[in-house]
């Protein structure tokens, strides 16, 4: 049995959904469909109510669910308990990053600890939910993220040490064209909705654009143009001029700002933190070290 049937089975009892939950663990929908059979014929029967749209559990699936929640979750806090008593032995500090936050604060922090404590570092990037899901695994020792109170990261890391780094803002931006910007015609009428470029629904910043929607409180029209989970791809289709799109303030480096510009009045966007954790309650010196070096950095 792999265990990752049991976290395709997971994020379909979450996603209710095959073409979601396929999307959500970076698979076709085929190869997701035929794990999720494979799952079922190892536990001897019928998982989800076949043909069932939103997605249903059968009586078995219903009492598999905690079941397999429990064996991955003590699966990979074995992984990370093994590893972390290995910490003694690596020469490295390994900090985790989105690559959004990568181009824009890694040398910041370096130059906040790397000279200072003549460290070396080994820099795991991707996007948010994979580097948040491997510093969880025990797969590094910072992570660096953004995050904020109504949307947090991730439900795990309330318990885990965090600082504040810096304020970023999550805002719509347009291509500073006047012409094109008029023709967005940014917020939209039900007649005329806006191009929209959005994050795949996989992605933390996705779960940010929905939370401001719903705090508007009134429709926002829009026609969906362009979807990714990559902001840098997202930026560049911006900067094109293909639509409006949200993007963290950090990702607008200064090439970028000459070509896009906030569009719409501040109620379409809210005030995110670019934060930094690591396990609470770990003893290691090195990160001990390293984590003292930010906290002045993230009063600042």
């Amino acid at each position: 049995m792999d265990v990752r049937w049991l976290e395709d089975f997971l994020a379909l009892v979450e996603l209710r959904n095959f073409t979601r939950a396929a999307d959500f663990r970076n698979v076709s929908q085929a190869a997701f469909s035929r794990r999720i059979q494979s799952l079922e014929q190892w536990v001897g029967t019928d998982l989800v109510v076949k043909g069932a749209v939103p997605v249903r559990l059968t009586e078995a699936g219903e009492q598999f669910r905690e079941d397999a929640k429990i064996a991955v979750d003590r699966l990979f806090e074995a992984r990370s308990s093994i590893r972390s008593n290995q910490f003694d032995v690596m020469s490295q500090a390994r900090i985790a990053m989105p690559q959004v936050l990568a181009r824009s604060e890694f040398k910041r922090v370096l130059d906040v600890i790397g000279q200072k404590h003549k460290s070396s570092f080994s820099v795991i990037v991707g996007n948010t939910n994979d580097v948040v899901a491997r510093y969880l695994a025990g797969d590094a020792d910072i992570l660096f993220s953004h995050d904020c109170a109504a949307i947090p990261t991730h439900d795990k890391l309330d318990r885990h040490d965090r600082l504040v780094i810096r304020q970023d803002r999550f805002m719509p931006y347009a291509t500073r064209d006047p012409v094109k910007r008029e023709k967005f015609g940014f917020p939209g009428q039900q007649k005329s909705p806006f191009p929209l470029i959005a994050y795949s629904q996989r992605a933390y910043f996705s779960r940010l654009f929905e939370h401001v929607l719903e705090r508007a409180g009134h429709p926002l029209p829009y026609k969906l143009r362009v979807q990714c989970d990559m902001s840098d791809v997202l930026k560049e289709v911006i900067v094109a001029g293909y639509g409006v799109g949200w993007l963290p303030r950090s990702a607008v480096d200064r090439a970028a700002a000459e070509e896009i510009s906030p569009v719409g009045g501040p109620e379409w966007g809210m005030d995110i933190d670019i934060c930094a954790f690591r396990p609470s309650g770990r003893d290691d010196p090195k990160i001990t070290a390293i984590w003292k070096a930010l906290a002045p950095a993230s009063a600042s």
